[in-house]
């Protein structure tokens, strides 16, 4: 199977980055095809990628603590 990397895969047997294409096993390549990592460049089938951008912001800062001198 040919797959081209939307993104970059660390996924043992299968390191690539984006934009590249190469010819893999193709359990492997079905597995980055189906979770949205690759696109199969012979069906131009691409997977749907499972959640979306995390955000890291944190709501408040002050996290109800208090310091007071005596």
């Amino acid at each position: 199977m040919k797959i081209e990397a939307l993104e970059t895969i660390k996924h043992h047997p299968i390191y690539m980055e984006l934009g590249d294409i190469k010819t893999v096993d193709e359990v492997d390549g079905q597995y980055c095809v189906d979770h949205g990592w690759a696109r199969n460049v012979e069906t131009d089938e691409v997977g749907e990628r499972e959640g979306g951008p995390i955000s890291l912001a944190i709501d408040s800062s002050n996290h109800s603590t208090k310091s007071e001198v005596k």
